[in-house]
């Protein structure tokens, strides 16, 4: 069920992304991609980076370390962008990042699953990531949904406006939906796997979130940009991660780091709109006293 259900729901929040963005906003990226660039590299080098060294500290065994790292290499995740939206973030930066990351992880994540093998495990791994329907998967659940929704705020800007309410409770609730149901289906490895793996999955997703902000600020982005690369480099695609773990390696031991990080990314990303909306309330307050 949770393979229908979820695949449907992202293409439906990237038509919701879609109508909440502009042609214009990615023209304003290209005038300054230092915000893509820092956002992409720190994606497909320094997360893994991170996630080896923290796996280093925390003394994981093995498969964990491995697993870990495999999540640190899956490209951001689709609900990134719509979290950001709720976020008022960035959109236009994070569907970009989020975007590129997805089109070069066939032919980052064997490298790096690759050499987390060779350093924690001392031997290597072949690994294959099929190109097509990899970046396949990209169009349909991310891109086409995203032009198909920014094709028609475009062209029926009134009608958008008029539906906008329903539309941003609609994808809310399809949100939650995708949540419940992704960690629904992992609940029970969760459970068991909690206490090898929480605490080492957690602080490498806080600390992905705030040097992936730090990157930003190098970069010279906004405030709106440093949420879209905070959110986008914590939501991670634990889909691809579990396929390479479970389908292409054959082992479900190293998938438990990403089974983990579905609770934990959604938590953290879901807390960090909470603390924008409620700052905003204040700043509107205050100004309006």
């Amino acid at each position: 069920m949770s393979t229908l259900i979820i695949p449907l729901g992202l293409a439906f929040l990237m038509v919701c992304v879609g109508l909440e963005t502009r042609v214009a906003d990615f023209r304003a990226l290209a005038q300054g991609p230092r915000g893509v660039a820092a956002g992409v590299v720190f994606q497909i080098a320094g997360l893994p980076l991170l996630a080896a060294g923290i796996a280093h500290l925390a003394g994981l065994p093995v498969e964990h370390a491995i697993g870990l790292i495999l999540v640190a290499a899956a490209p951001g995740g689709v609900t990134a962008n719509f979290v950001t939206l709720m976020a008022a973030g960035d959109v236009a930066l994070c569907v970009t990042v989020t975007v590129l990351g997805s089109l070069a992880a066939p032919f980052t994540v064997p490298v790096v699953v690759g050499l987390a093998f060779d350093r924690f495990a001392g031997g290597a791994v072949d690994l294959t990531l099929p190109v097509g329907p990899t970046i396949g998967a990209v169009f349909v659940t991310t891109v086409v949904p995203l032009v198909i929704g920014i094709g028609l705020a475009e062209r029926r800007p009134d009608t958008v406006a008029r539906l906008r309410r329903h539309l941003r409770r609609a994808s809310f609730a399809v949100f939650l939906v995708i949540v419940v149901t992704a960690i629904a289906s992992q609940w029970s490895a969760l459970l068991t796997s909690w206490r090898v793996v929480g605490a080492a999955d957690a602080m490498f997703n806080l600390a992905a979130m705030a040097i992936a902000a730090a990157f930003g600020a190098v970069a010279g982005v906004g405030a709106p940009g440093l949420v879209a690369l905070s959110i986008s480099g914590g939501l991670r695609n634990i889909a691809l991660a579990l396929t390479v773990a479970v389908a292409l390696l054959g082992r479900p031991d190293i998938a438990v780091a990403a089974t983990v990080h579905v609770f934990i990314m959604n938590a953290s990303a879901l807390a960090l709109v909470a603390l924008r909306r409620r700052f905003a309330l204040a700043r509107d307050q205050g100004t309006a006293g």
